[in-house]
């Protein structure tokens, strides 16, 4: 992400990297069609908020939330069945390649520039991506100016490889 997009949203997130913020509702609707509610999500960084976490049970969806266990150095919970998360941007290669390593279909909210990149390229390329992008700017900070596009990047979530839709 562009470093003066990495400045905005750094005076209205959570951290002084700019790069946890909370996921609105309409981030998260647009992927919910597209999931199995027989099946167990995990929620691996917190960024998306109870509130929405709790929403998406109530209409039968199961979320495990992270609790704040580090999704690289802790165990994954017994009976995962796809991971659904926006991670931090600053960390979205880790998260990419960890999601990969656990061969376990997974949802990671991210900008639609992490497309390109040589690493990121070649964890595609081998392992396959299908892309739910939003059609509008998701608006992180509550004040009305997206400054970048996001989508979801998935495996084994999405009926097709891509998928356009209006949040």
């Amino acid at each position: 992400m562009a470093s003066s997009n990495i400045n905005a949203l750094k005076l209205s997130c959570k951290t002084s990297e700019g790069d946890e913020c909370y996921t609105p509702s309409s981030a998260l609707e647009v992927l919910l069609p597209y999931l199995d509610s027989s099946k167990v999500y995990y929620e691996a960084t917190s960024n998306i908020s109870s509130n929405l976490i709790s929403s998406a049970q109530n209409n039968g969806f199961i979320f495990l939330p992270s609790g704040g266990k580090d999704f690289f150095v802790d165990e994954m919970p017994s009976g995962v069945d796809a991971i659904i998360t926006n991670p931090p941007y600053s960390k979205k290669d880790a998260f990419i390649a960890k999601c990969y390593d656990l061969k376990l279909p997974f949802a990671l909210l991210l900008p639609v520039t992490a497309i390109q990149g040589k690493f990121r390229g070649n964890l595609f390329g081998k392992n396959g991506i299908e892309l739910l992008v939003l059609n509008n700017r998701v608006d992180f900070t509550g004040k009305g100016q997206p400054h970048f596009g996001v989508a979801w990047f998935c495996c084994g979530i999405l009926p097709d490889t891509l998928i356009f839709c209006d949040n």
